[in-house]
Parts: structure tokens; sequence; C-alpha cells
């Protein structure tokens, strides 16, 4: 049901997955099937953008595209600007 009578609570997670001890019965879980455990050290380091990009693809976005050789720097950032259609700036509903 999309809508619950009065009084009633959906329960979305239960088992497994609920919210109690959800870490030790999960770990418990992979030791039965058998599934490798991720390392925290991995989820600790933080790459940027252009470091992620070079070790999924192998391309360096930081080097010029014409000449491969100079190494692009970022120099200002152009802010977002809100566009509306002609007409409507300033219309209050």
């Amino acid at each position: 049901m999309h809508v619950l009578p009065r009084k009633f609570v959906k329960i979305r997670h239960y088992g497994i997955l609920s919210n109690r001890n959800r870490s030790t019965k999960l770990k418990k879980c992979k030791e039965l099937t058998g599934t490798v455990q991720s390392k925290k050290q991995n989820l600790d380091i933080k790459l940027s953008v252009s470091e992620l990009l070079l070790k999924l693809t192998g391309i360096d976005i930081n080097i010029c595209s014409c000449c491969g050789k100079g190494k692009m720097l970022t120099k200002d950032k152009l802010n977002r600007q809100n566009y509306s259609p002609p007409g409507e700036t300033n219309k209050i509903a």
C-alpha cells in the first residue's frame, strides 16, 4: 500500500539489514559466504578529479591537448548565472 491506514508504521529494513547490529550481522554474513571485505585504507584516500581520471583511463587532463607538453592551469572559475526567458524577469505569480 502506498498510503498506510492510521497508526500503522512501514518497516523498511528487517532481518540482516535492520538498524540494530547491522555491521556485525553483515560481517558475519561475509564470513559465512566467503566474500572479500573491503579494506578501510583504500576508503580514506581521496583523489582529485584529475588524479582519478589519470588512474582510471590513463589520460592526463592537466597536459595541453594541442602541444602535449605544457601544463594547463586554472586561472579563473566561471560563476553560474540564472537566465530567464525574455519578458519573464521579475514577474510575480
